[in-house]
């Protein structure tokens, strides 16, 4: 693989795609209105089928209610979208602003793609720090400066059929499952296999791009290990605690407390279909279970390794650097983000993303949702990917080092030969220059 030095990649040469470790499409990479000057606010975002609809729907009301003129555009989520994004700024001919995933900002805001957050505007506008979960917030930074407008967090939990956790003895009088070891998940799974004749908990991630790595991650900081990725350095874990973690799952994945050898779709189909009666999974699919398992319960990822923590990403506004921008059109995009921010977080919440804007998680419409409001707690506990310029949503980066995962959990290699396995992926990573310092 070939990496674009710096100057290539403020030029536009692929800049997404080599941070995605894939090359995109390139068609229509143009900016849907002209910045600067009055008119439209632009605003791009991946958001595709319910996303997409319910997104619209936001917007129409912040339009009725600020009498703001919205241009929205939807492009194809993954590689095609980042390319399209770093072009556009590149060429100086992007949209007011755009949904980026957070875990990918920091591959675009050393480059000069993006503009920071004015502070006092957005406070002016009524968004302030306050108004965030702190791990979020300081995710959202770069250099001190303030690169992402987090709309949501949308972390990997726990559902489970309600139904099939009362006949199993493992519902509590609140609702929850109570976890907080290894070797009670796999007890929880155990019991719950007695019930389903089968399997207890399913996990779809085999030959996935991002599963493996989701639950790892989230496990791996529960642990407070730490990491270290330097460029041009050797890559860093604390590899017993790494360990330990995968040795966890794969206890886990012996076909009766966990599924084995499911994919993406096969996990959800299994939970779908009752032959589970849990599923780790990511906040997305909730639409989805509800309509098949009526009876839904949810909880963030069990503290099973001593610190809460929950791997996440999150919805985040981001601002394109701009040729030029009349002060009027500038209030008019702040308007435009913090009115959906504020505004539109209940509605958002139906699809199973939790609002970051606090105060929209404290309104009755959210308190109402079921199961939202049961695992929206994992909101203020939530872990990224670290912040590197090849990590994030979608990326190269979690492709491989879910592959190293997925033969460890299935019990086909050793867990401390998958964290070699990382450790080697990530030092390639690190090899290569840097296109965006």
């Amino acid at each position: 693989m070939k990496y674009p030095n710096r100057r290539q990649f403020l030029q536009g040469a692929l800049a997404a795609a080599v941070t995605a470790g894939a090359v995109g499409s390139l068609a229509g990479c143009g900016s849907p209105g002209a910045s600067g000057g009055g008119g439209k606010v632009t605003v791009w975002d991946p958001f595709q089928g319910a996303d997409g609809a319910n997104m619209r729907g936001i917007i129409r009301d912040v339009q009725s209610r600020t009498g703001l003129s919205v241009e929205p555009t939807t492009l194809s989520w993954g590689s095609p979208y980042y390319t399209k994004l770093a072009m556009s700024s590149a060429s100086q001919q992007p949209p007011d602003t755009a949904i980026m995933h957070l875990s990918r900002m920091p591959g675009y805001a050393p480059g000069g793609l993006l503009e920071p957050w004015d502070l006092e505007l957005l406070a002016e506008m009524g968004v302030t720090e306050a108004d965030f979960a702190p791990a979020v917030w300081k995710s959202c930074q770069y250099e001190g400066k303030l690169y992402s407008l987090p709309l949501d967090t949308h972390p990997f939990i726990t559902f489970f059929n309600q139904d099939l956790a009362d006949r199993a003895g493992v519902l509590a009088s609140d609702g929850s499952i109570e976890i907080s070891s290894p070797d009670q998940m796999r007890e929880v799974g155990a019991k719950l296999a007695e019930v389903t004749g089968g399997s207890g908990i399913s996990f779809g991630y085999v030959m996935d791009t991002a599963q493996a790595w989701r639950l790892f991650w989230g496990l791996y900081r529960q642990t407070g290990g730490g990491w270290s990725l330097e460029q041009g350095q050797k890559a860093a874990l604390d590899e017993a605690k790494a360990a330990d973690v995968i040795g966890a799952v794969a206890s886990w994945t012996d076909g009766t407390a966990m599924t084995r050898n499911l994919d993406y779709e096969g996990g959800l189909a299994a939970f779908n279909g009752g032959r589970v009666g849990m599923i780790l999974s990511g906040v997305w699919e909730v639409s989805g279970l509800q309509a098949s398992q009526p009876n839904l319960g949810a909880m963030p990822m069990p503290t099973m390794f001593g610190t809460p923590a929950a791997y996440a990403d999150s919805h985040s506004y981001v601002l394109p650097r701009q040729r030029s921008m009349t002060d009027e059109r500038r209030r008019s995009v702040y308007e435009f983000v913090t009115s959906v921010i504020r505004g539109g977080g209940p509605q958002w919440g139906t699809a199973g993303h939790i609002p970051a804007f606090l105060p929209a998680q404290e309104t009755s419409e959210y308190r109402g949702l079921r199961p939202q409001a049961e695992y929206a707690d994992a909101g203020s506990r939530v872990v990224f990917d670290p912040p590197a310029w090849f990590a994030g949503a979608g990326t190269e980066f979690q492709n491989q080092m879910s592959q190293s995962l997925s033969d460890a959990f299935r019990g086909r290699t050793k867990p401390m030969d998958a964290v070699g396995g990382m450790l080697a992926g990530m030092d390639r990573f690190l090899a290569a220059p840097n296109p965006t310092a």
